[in-house]
C-alpha cells in the first residue's frame, strides 16, 4: 500500500511538473510571436525546414526517438513507423507553408485512445527537439516548432 501511494505520489508531481512546464513554453511561446511570425513573413518554416525531404527525414528521426524513450515508446506501434512518420511529415509540410494538404484524421482522433498526458506530451517533445538537433536544425526553427506543438496541445492531450 505504501509503495502504491508512493507511486501514485511521484506520478502526480511529475504530471504537476510537466504542467508547469507547459505553462512555461506557453509564457515563451507568446512572448516571442511577433519574432516568428517576422521570421515566417520572410520566408516560410517549410522553406527553413528544408523543404519536404528534409521534413521526411526529421519526422523519421522523431518516431525513431519516440520507439526509444522509455516514457512513450508503449505508444507507438513499431509495425506502423513508416506510416506515421509519412503521416506525420504530411501533417508538419501543410502547417508551415508547404505545399501538400493534409488529409488524415484529425489530430483530436488520431491521438483520443492514448489518453496523453502533459508528462507525456512533454516527453514526445523533448524527442522532437532532439531530432531536430541531431538534423543540424537552428534555435530559430526549433523554437518555431515548439511553439506549434504548444498551440496544438489541446488536441492531443486528453489524458488526466
Amino acid at each position: 500500500m505504501i509503495l502504491a501511494i508512493g507511486a501514485c505520489t511521484s506520478a502526480i508531481a511529475e504530471q504537476t511538473d510537466a504542467s508547469a512546464q507547459v505553462r512555461d513554453l506557453e509564457k515563451m511561446c507568446e512572448a516571442n510571436s511577433s519574432d516568428r511570425t517576422e521570421r515566417h513573413a520572410r520566408q516560410s518554416l517549410f522553406q527553413r525546414l528544408g523543404g519536404e525531404k528534409k521534413i521526411h527525414k526529421l519526422t523519421a528521426e522523431i518516431i525513431r526517438l519516440h520507439l526509444e524513450n522509455d516514457a512513450i515508446k508503449h505508444l507507438v506501434d513499431e509495425r506502423y513507423a513508416d506510416h506515421l512518420a509519412k503521416r506525420v511529415a504530411e501533417f508538419i509540410i501543410s502547417g508551415t507553408g508547404g505545399p501538400a494538404v493534409y488529409e488524415g484524421p484529425s489530430l483530436t482522433h488520431s491521438h483520443e485512445r492514448m489518453q496523453l498526458t502533459n508528462a507525456d506530451f512533454m516527453a514526445a517533445g523533448a524527442d522532437v527537439i532532439q531530432s531536430m538537433m541531431n538534423l543540424g536544425y537552428g534555435q530559430d526553427e526549433i523554437d518555431e516548432v515548439v511553439c506549434i506543438l504548444v498551440s496544438l496541445r489541446d488536441q492531443v492531450v486528453l489524458g488526466g
